[in-house]
């Protein structure tokens, strides 16, 4: 038996082939929907994927299986309490699959939602120790979240999850190897991941894991329902979309260029541009009512956390060779209806004569001046809430930056304001916004909440903020 682990960074998951090489074929464990990564690997090992193995209804992506099963050939496997709408293989608890010597076997895992289930590998020609891919029913050092279908069913979705891992996960001997689906830099764990470890064993989480070792339900409910952070917006659309069957896409999707006159006509039309250079450029000039959205692991969250679905999108970036990996990340989270992007950047932009805004910026040193005199903007903080409890500059507005568009109404419109976060990337996109807003005197304060504390000015700190 085989496990060829797949990391997909802007996710925070991992995913997964598992098979024989002796017999040449494998399955995918939580495909994501740009599949020719999991064609290209198997390739490379010399097998043939004939199975998806799907541990439950994905919230915070589009699943790649039925893209994978559009090749032919393919079977999608998925608990029969999913209720898909699509042609698959529907699971019950103790059910099996097998590739050649592997024998993978179905636990009942609900909890991260109502119809998880887990699966078991067992190489049969071996005494090698069984893996379990556990989806969100078992992470390094916690388990997924319950509350992503809402808070009213996060408690009963608890109970299940602290049964579950009495019942099937508990008594699996110590030397399984677990291999989650969810990890460091997802929005669906339940508490921070430990240490960034990937994979884990039952005796290890047996020792360490606080949801593992919980002795009552009350004790699991208490640590799976405390401090519960924001999540993005567009988790809201996925399990819908992944019940339905997303559109299959064929191939990936490759952005066209646009002659600036081009792109102005579509934004003026219906398109939304985002524009994915670093802050400083961003300022400098760029599309009016266009988002600043840098270009990183974490664009696409952004993208689906702020800008609305629905909408063709155009992009303004600095280099085409950055272009896949955008594509790849909005494609997961359901942005198919990408335009292009701007050929030549702003330069050309300008070269065309159309229309450019700029934003006002400030250096932590301006803002430290400006707030000793008194005389400082309205400043917002777009960071996290356990990032502004651990300590914030003084005096500052919090509110997160995936919450920003809610609560921009209630922000006075005669005021100067100053977007802050950790290093000016999110603060970007929260002037942006703001801009999009309606409010005029909008500031970037660039460094932002690093340099500040850099330059040794004074910070404050939150013991806890309750939610409201």
């Amino acid at each position: 038996m085989f496990v060829k682990q797949i990391r997909i960074e802007s996710l925070g998951n991992s995913t997964y082939l598992v098979g024989s090489q002796e017999a040449g074929v494998c399955a995918v464990v939580d495909p994501v929907r740009d599949v020719d990564i999991y064609l290209r690997e198997a390739e490379s090992l010399g097998v043939s994927i004939t199975h998806t193995l799907e541990t439950h209804v994905h919230n915070d992506f589009v699943s790649g299986s039925r893209e994978l099963a559009a090749r032919g050939g393919i079977t999608v496997c998925a608990s029969s309490a999913e209720g898909l709408q699509f042609d698959h293989r529907p699971l019950q608890r103790g059910d099996a699959i097998t590739l050649g010597e592997v024998q993978i076997k179905v636990l009942s895992t609900p909890g991260h939602t109502p119809e998880h289930i887990s699966f078991l590998a067992t190489d049969t020609s071996t005494t090698d120790p069984p893996a379990l891919f556990s989806g969100g029913a078992l992470l390094v050092g916690g388990v997924a979240r319950t509350d992503l279908l809402g808070k009213q069913l996060a408690p009963f979705l608890g109970r299940w999850f602290f049964q579950a891992i009495r019942q099937e996960l508990q008594p699996l001997a110590d030397d399984v190897i677990v291999y989650p689906t969810h990890g460091g830099g997802s929005f669906c764990l339940a508490t921070p991941a430990q240490g960034g470890a990937l994979t884990s064993t039952i005796g290890l989480e047996r020792a360490t894991n606080p949801f593992f070792q919980a002795r009552t339900e009350q004790e699991f409910l208490d640590l799976a329902l405390a401090d519960l952070p924001s999540y993005p917006a567009y988790y809201k659309r996925m399990a819908g979309i992944n019940r339905r069957g997303p559109r299959v896409l064929g191939q990936l999707p490759v952005l066209s260029p646009l002659s600036p006159r081009e792109a102005w006509a579509w934004i003026q039309k219906e398109a939304e541009a985002i524009d994915t250079r670093p802050p400083t450029a961003f300022a400098g000039g760029h599309v009016p009512n266009a988002y600043a959205i840098p270009a990183g692991d974490s664009f696409g969250t952004w993208v689906g956390w702020v800008v609305a679905p629905g909408r063709p999108l155009l992009f303004v970036t600095e280099q085409p060779e950055g272009h896949d990996e955008m594509v790849r990340q909005l494609v997961r989270i359901g942005y198919d209806d990408l335009l292009g992007y701007v050929q030549g950047g702003m330069e050309s932009w300008g070269q065309a004569q159309l229309p450019v805004t700029t934003l006002k910026t400030m250096t932590e040193k301006e803002l430290h001046q400006q707030w000793q005199g008194g005389d400082a903007p309205l400043m917002i903080d777009v960071r996290f809430l356990h990032e502004y409890q651990e300590d914030h500059i003084p005096a500052t507005i919090h509110v997160e930056l995936g919450e920003l568009q809610e609560h921009a109404d209630g922000l006075p419109r005669d005021a100067r304001l100053a977007t802050i976060c950790a290093a000016g990337f999110r603060a970007c996109t929260g002037a942006s916004i703001l801009r999009r807003e309606g409010f005029s005197d909008v500031a970037l304060v660039l460094g932002s909440t690093n340099a500040w504390r850099e330059a040794g000015y004074p910070m404050e700190k939150v013991e806890r903020i309750e939610a409201p």
